[in-house]
């Protein structure tokens, strides 16, 4: 008992004497619970946040629990009420239906559904619409040649829709038959109708107006029945994007497309009374009922389940009654594209946690490397009284003990409050993930690490100083076969990851965790890589000490016989150093890598600085808008639509798609993945006629195999004719085209003038100057086609670099660079104050015959200089190597929204400001330490020296 007192008060000197390197292993710890605690519920926020984020931003059709059904809710199929002949032969007007038992019915099956998907679906809503659409009279003022028009009943339409002129649709009688119940006598009056505004607009239509019926291929004899309709009521909706309209395909604006042959075709929906939708279709109706989805409360750890549920829910048939009477009820067979969502979601996770599992590998293993260091200068500044009290015959134990106590007071106290400091951050930048027990218990780790790392540090053999040179070689064999296993377990680990290949993180069971394979192999690779490179060190300090001996000047020569022979730290610091280059270096290669591949993928899918795509872009069209200032190219996109390629020992089913071949090599001049033979699709003079071969470019899916640049013998054969082609190119993919499909592109006029066929394109892509005005050229290409959608390559990559899972890595990266970089200053500054005791010896030797402060710096530099140049050269080799092993086993594409793995960027920019970043950090260390360790009596130290 009085021994631990004594020990106890001995520590407490210590600690109140020499206070300095103990609390640099507190600053550590708490940075590491710090980080163990807040980086993963950040990472967690990151995921809900995207989860909320990709739902947000997908339209209501893309989300929704949705279900389609051919009837009329509470109508027998056939047979819908009012259309049964009275007594007197009449069918009078039809009563309005009871659709709330079926909307609480609809609601039974949300109820019963399992969390989370329960609590993400909201209340059902309905309409019934006509399976085929009406004809009606074109209005003259409208321009339509043909007026479509589909009959919808919405039992909530009064909610959503502001009336604005008339009055809602009632129920109308019907036709009257005959009496015997076969034959019609009269035809009903006209039935009553609601439209939007837009629809109005487009349709000519007014309040009070009637219009015709036209007999066809519409709703079954409605023309005989109903031969016309009256619109009693106008509405304005809002905004027609809003996800009840979308489910109302139609209703809050027409479609009107302009065909070269039959001018323009309109469609719209119009509204009747709830009572006149089973008399007018007779029952041909469609009910589309739908769930509203909201993932506000959905966390990332709900995806899997979430899309298990989904799956599974579309896998089922819920029979819903629209009373209790109901005889035949309804077949609900739910579908949501919701799974398509959250299978990106679990892919995006999967490279993300790799990602961040990657970056964090290597601050954890500078950190462990920080610890040891630390642990090794707190010994040894405690080392005369630790060797003292092992003279005074206290333990091996006893001296671990004492150590570990102190580093445990430092380290918990430290933990504890580098957590709250942590939970401060995270309540301050908005991270609202819950604390785990796994958190805490990783924070705990940090607060025990100093302890055990100085429990360690102490060993009792070792109090005594030894120059690393001329100290025996230790005959164990542990450290060897370490590091053999190290390296083997590098190999192993390499080899396992490229061999396996790249794993996609999509589907029910992916997606959740870190694969301990991606995270362990690039951590072996750098400890096996550092390993090597700690091994081959001496022999290269030993060819520089030989290479300067002959030189006159001190500091050279000296400083290289000092790394031979008593280099500071040993292992460790290499170890540290080398792991932060390479986490700045892979840092920056993953970070150009991934928003490269987003920029790419945006410019692969859009084609050219400008993607026009809806109405028909015909020769007038691209007159127009190559006119605009700052538009040099123009070009019509179409789809011709299937053919064959016949020859070359197989005929595969083509798409034949058409340019203007000049034009598109203008356009995409400057598009990565483009073509560079484009302008060969228009070579020749011909024009295509007569026999001339027509130049092509295919896809891998069209040439088939033995089939390339050059193969003669190949006729493409389409609708229309079949022509000899040329095979200019074969490439992967072609931009602003479909991927992966089978293509065949030619140029317009030459396909036209050889087989005759045309397509009117409704794409075109446009070039611009590297001066035009992009909101100019674009507000002038939606003037002159205003129902157009604009497609910008920089909008769209801007859009998903917003992304909170593009954000969170970019925020990873720059963390880890930064962490690195304190673990890089850490370790210098410690590995010099190791060295510091001998230093100062031989510098008051050295300064009494003569040395410059000048020469001084040097020797401090030669200290720490070697190695930060064997880091930086090793930290740039696993800058390489590691990416490659991330990308060869974690699918990104998710990330960077393309079809295709992407290869390895390296922007010589951030590795160049990694590179000097480094320098700058270790040019500070040696600041810091030289100020620390400064020491200026010379004469104290020659005494100690003496008694040496």
């Amino acid at each position: 008992m009085g021994a631990l007192s004594g020990l106890g008060l001995l520590a407490r000197r210590q600690l109140r004497t020499s206070w300095g390197a103990t609390a640099a292993l507190g600053v550590v710890a708490f940075l590491a619970a710090g980080v163990l605690s807040t980086a993963p519920r950040a990472v967690a926020t990151m995921h809900a946040d995207q989860v909320a984020y990709e739902t947000a931003s997908a339209s209501g059709l893309a989300r929704d629990v949705i279900s389609v059904v051919g009837a009329v809710p509470g109508a027998a199929y056939g047979m819908p009420p009012g259309m049964r002949p009275d007594s007197d032969g009449l069918t009078g007007t039809p009563p309005e239906p009871d659709w709330a038992p079926f909307l609480a019915n609809l609601d039974t099956v949300r109820a019963e559904t399992p969390e989370p998907l329960r609590s993400a679906m909201g209340a059902p809503d309905f309409h019934v619409t006509a399976s085929d659409p009406a004809f009606t009279e074109p209005v003259p003022r409208s321009d339509l040649s043909e007026a479509k028009v589909f009959l919808r009943a919405s039992p909530d339409l009064a909610e959503h829709g502001e009336l604005v002129e008339g009055r809602w649709p009632a129920a109308t009688p019907g036709p009257v038959y005959e009496e015997t119940g076969e034959g019609l006598a009269d035809p009903a009056p006209p039935f009553e109708v609601a439209v939007s505004r837009a629809v109005a607009d487009a349709y000519g239509w007014d309040v009070g107006g009637r219009y015709d019926a036209l007999s066809g291929g519409g709703v079954v004899r409605l023309a005989e029945r109903y031969p016309s309709l009256v619109v009693t009521g106008i509405f304005e909706t809002g905004d027609p994007d809003a996800d009840y309209w979308l489910h109302h395909s139609l209703g809050a604006r027409a479609s009107v497309i302009a065909d070269p042959n039959r001018g323009l075709l309109g469609t719209a929906s119009v509204y009747v009374s709830p009572a006149m939708i089973a008399p007018l279709t007779l029952g041909f109706a469609d009910t589309r009922v739908w769930y509203p989805v909201d993932t506000a409360g959905v966390t990332a750890a709900d995806v899997p389940v979430l899309l298990s549920q989904v799956n599974g829910q579309s896998a089922q048939t819920f029979l819903v009654a629209a009373g209790p009477d109901d005889p035949a009820p309804m077949q609900l067979r739910p579908d949501s594209r919701l799974s398509e969502i959250l299978e990106r979601l679990l892919a995006q996770r999967t490279g993300v946690d790799a990602i961040v599992a990657v970056l964090a590998v290597g601050p954890l293993g500078a950190t462990v490397a920080v610890l040891a260091l630390g642990a090794r200068l707190v010994v040894d500044r405690r080392r005369p009284a630790l060797a003292l009290l092992r003279a005074r015959g206290a333990s091996g134990g006893q001296l671990r003990l004492l150590m570990g106590g102190e580093g445990l007071v430092v380290g918990l106290g430290s933990a504890a409050a580098g957590f709250a400091a942590g939970l401060a951050l995270a309540a301050a930048t908005g991270i609202d993930a819950p604390v785990t027990a796994g958190q805490v218990a990783l924070a705990l780790a940090a607060g025990l690490a100093p302890a055990a790392a100085l429990a360690l540090a102490t060993s009792p053999g070792g109090l005594r100083t030894t120059r690393a040179d001329l100290a025996p070689r230790s005959r164990s064999r542990v450290r060897w076969v370490l590091e053999v296993l190290v390296v083997a377990g590098a190999a192993l680990a390499a080899w396992l990851l490229l061999s396996r290949g790249v794993v996609a993180g999509s589907g029910a069971d992916g997606g959740s965790g870190v694969d301990p394979l991606v995270a362990a192999a690039p951590l072996l690779v750098s400890l096996a890589v550092t390993l090597l490179a700690y091994r081959g060190y001496p022999w290269l300090a030993l060819a520089a000490e030989r290479a300067l001996a002959p030189r006159r000047d001190l500091v050279p020569f000296l400083g290289a016989a000092r790394a031979t022979r008593d280099p500071a730290g040993g292992p460790v610091p290499a170890i540290a150093l080398v792991l932060a280059v390479a986490v700045a270096a892979t840092s920056a290669v993953l970070f150009s890598t991934v928003s490269g591949g987003v920029v790419r993928e945006a410019w692969r899918a859009t084609g050219a600085d400008l993607r026009v795509s809806g109405p028909v872009v015909d020769e007038q069209v691209t007159e127009q808008i190559g006119a605009i200032a700052g538009v040099t190219a123009v070009t019509p996109v179409g789809d011709v639509g299937d053919g064959l390629l016949q020859g070359g020992g197989s005929s595969p089913r083509v798409e034949v798609w058409t340019v203007d071949a000049a034009e598109l090599a203008v356009a995409q001049q400057d598009v990565e993945g483009a073509p560079e033979t484009l302008a060969g699709l228009g070579a020749g003079d011909d024009g295509g006629a007569g026999d001339a071969a027509l130049p092509v470019i295919l896809t891998p899916g069209a040439a088939g195999p033995g089939v390339g640049p050059g193969t003669t013998g190949i006729t493409l054969a389409t609708q229309e004719g079949s022509v000899p082609v040329e095979i200019v190119d074969v490439v992967d993919e072609l931009p602003g085209l479909p991927a992966g499909r089978a293509l065949v592109v030619a140029d317009a006029d030459r396909l036209e003038a050889a087989t005759g066929d045309h397509a009117y394109a409704r794409v075109g892509l446009v070039g611009l100057t590297d001066t035009a005005d992009r909101t100019a050229v674009t507000a002038e290409i939606s003037r002159l086609l205003p129902s157009s959608v604009l497609e910008d390559p920089d909008q769209e990559a801007d859009a998903v670099l917003a992304a909170p899972v593009s954000g969170g890595l970019a925020a990873a990266f720059v963390l880890a660079v930064l962490l690195a970089g304190l673990l890089c200053a850490a370790a210098v500054v410690m590995t010099l104050m190791l060295a510091a005791p001998a230093r100062a010896r031989l510098l008051a030797v050295l300064q009494t015959l003569g040395l410059s402060p000048r020469q001084g710096r040097g020797l401090v530099g030669w200290e720490i200089g070697p190695w930060a140049a064997v880091a930086l050269a090793v930290g740039a080799v696993l800058g390489v190597v590691v990416p490659e092993l991330v990308l060869s086993a974690v699918d990104v594409t998710a990330l960077t929204g393309g079809p295709a793995q992407p290869d390895a960027e390296y922007d010589p920019l951030l590795l160049g400001a990694a590179a000097a970043g480094f320098v700058a950090v270790v040019l500070a260390g040696v600041g810091v330490a030289a100020a620390l360790s400064r020491r200026g009596e010379v004469a104290a130290q020659l005494r100690m020296g003496s008694n040496d």
